[in-house]
């Protein structure tokens, strides 16, 4: 009776323990992680330099080609160069200066082009940035969900194991079967064996988690962060009208379309002709006054069927492909918001399910069951069957939790803003 006793009062505990849970210690907060992996993570820099790449090329795209400055010199080769004697007929020394004039408006359009793609590249590293977000929010968030398992496991561990002292007891008087303490020993063996699983699962995602943030890998994150439920606010069509709004791939190909559009005008452009201007001035031996000159010179696109012509049909071809790139990235953006969408209703709804009806049903069948037991109804292995149900489904809820997040998490670098 005593150790009727111990056990009943022990499963009290436990109904109560399930349904308050212990909390994790304070650890670093998931926007302290974010923004470590903005400062530190080398992609993330990487694709920053790109930009700072493109922006440096703007200004030299809209200037002006070099000037070109020639000196010259003309007579025999007695007189010093550029000093010619008087006696030298005919010798001369001569300076120049030439500049190259592109046709009106390619300039212009060149200087468009280059902002364009700088513009390019910054939606691209918008784009990596957000990605690069939502894999360390869902490697976060995975890891959490291991950590609290993790702290489920074990403190029902501790209380399967007072289960074995008390299922020895009862053997030892003759109440219980061996079998009971059997059954008691494999529980506490596979919750091991999970234990063992979970540890694997947390070294690989802590390892995950450092390589985004350009940690080594075996630096411990310590607990994760307790927090509360998520709820997807916005419904489907409102997150695909967010992602034609905000995903930052579509705003890239969006502007890749306005630089083939660019680019094919300054082909068009191209088959104008160019300018050049020289200067120049010479001084003859002897008493000459020096002399002046002005040359004007144009370029002319004598071979434009074999050189602008096919450039022509590569800016308009380039143009062709980032129109069928923007309605692809749309195309799959739209099938990837449907995806996080069902994943995360779904989670949330078992989310309200374990917690509102399955576990609390749970629960009250291990209470049940323990009443049974009192009165000799039902064996030992039927409460402890009724214990492992309260703790699987203990876990499945931190899980279909972890679910959730994950699936906000995916869909923020899809329609553009934080969703979790």
């Amino acid at each position: 009776m005593r150790a009727f006793i111990s056990l009943l009062i022990f499963i009290s505990s436990v109904a109560a323990a399930t349904a308050v849970g212990a909390q994790p210690a304070a650890s670093p907060s998931l926007s302290a992680l974010v923004a470590e992996l903005e400062r530190n993570n080398p992609e993330l820099k990487a694709a920053r330099r790109d930009v700072d790449m493109r922006v440096a090329r703007i200004a030299p795209a809209g200037a002006l080609p070099d000037p070109t400055m020639s000196v010259g010199y003309m007579g025999g080769v007695v007189g010093v160069p550029f000093f010619p004697s008087s006696g030298t007929t005919g010798s001369f020394r001569q300076f120049g200066a030439s500049q190259e004039l592109p046709f009106p408006g390619k300039l212009r359009l060149r200087t468009q082009v280059a902002a364009t793609e700088a513009e390019v590249e910054r939606w691209n590293y918008e784009t990596t940035r957000r990605r690069l977000i939502a894999e360390l929010k869902d490697a976060y968030y995975e890891y959490a969900f291991v950590d609290r398992a993790t702290l489920i496991v074990q403190r029902n561990k501790e209380r399967l194991d007072q289960f074995r002292q008390i299922a020895e007891a009862q053997f030892a008087v003759g109440r219980a079967i061996q079998q009971d303490v059997i059954k008691t020993q494999l529980e506490i063996s596979l919750l091991l064996e999970r234990l063992a699983v979970l540890d694997l699962q947390r070294r690989a995602l802590e390892a995950r988690i450092n390589g985004l943030l350009f940690r080594p890998p075996d630096t411990p994150l310590g607990p994760a962060e307790a927090a509360g439920p998520t709820p997807l606010a916005q419904s489907l069509e409102e997150l695909r009208a967010l992602a034609r709004q905000n995903n930052p791939a579509l705003k890239r190909d969006e502007r890749v379309i306005d630089r083939g559009q660019q680019s094919l005008r300054l082909a068009q452009r191209d088959v104008l002709p160019d300018f050049a201007v020289n200067v120049t001035t010479q001084k003859f031996a002897g008493d000459m006054p020096w002399m002046y000159g002005v040359d004007v010179m144009v370029k002319v696109p004598l071979f434009w069927q074999r050189k602008q012509r096919p450039m022509i049909a590569e800016a308009a071809a380039a143009l062709q492909g980032g129109q069928q790139m923007r309605d692809n990235t749309l195309a799959t953006t739209t099938a990837q918001v449907t995806e996080a969408y069902v994943a995360a209703t779904t989670s949330q709804r078992l989310v309200t399910l374990y917690g509102d009806s399955v576990l609390p049903q749970a629960r009250l069948a291990l209470e049940s069951s323990l009443a049974s037991y009192q009165v000799g109804s039902v064996d030992f292995l039927s409460v402890l069957t009724n214990f492992i149900t309260v703790l699987n489904y203990e876990v499945s809820l931190e899980e279909q939790y972890a679910r959730l997040r994950q699936a906000l998490a995916r869909l923020e670098p899809l329609v553009g803003m934080e969703l979790v």
